[in-house]
């Protein structure tokens, strides 16, 4: 009984073309090339975005330091001065 299924899935490749079992066959590893492909890119960062990275971090720094100046000013013009430093750019 299990004979007949399992002669008629390995007649299978047999009976199609070659190129047509060659696309099947491949067909999965060519898939699995494209995920890893995606997974390297996803994983990855140009120059520009590492920039871009620095950058918000360097802003994010300042941001608290200013707060962090404006929080300890005692008097209008510490916290003037603090805006004033902390608005100009390096």
């Amino acid at each position: 009984m299990r004979a007949v299924p399992l002669l008629m899935l390995i007649s299978i490749p047999l009976a199609l073309s070659s190129c047509a079992a060659s696309k099947i066959v491949t067909a999965p590893f060519r898939a699995a090339g494209t995920v890893v492909e995606t997974a390297v890119d996803a994983t990855t960062q140009s120059q520009s975005e590492r920039e871009e990275d620095l950058g918000r971090q360097v802003l994010k720094k300042r941001k608290k330091e200013r707060e962090l100046c404006l929080d300890e000013a005692q008097n209008k013009q510490e916290r003037r001065n603090c805006k004033e430093a902390y608005e100009r750019p390096y």
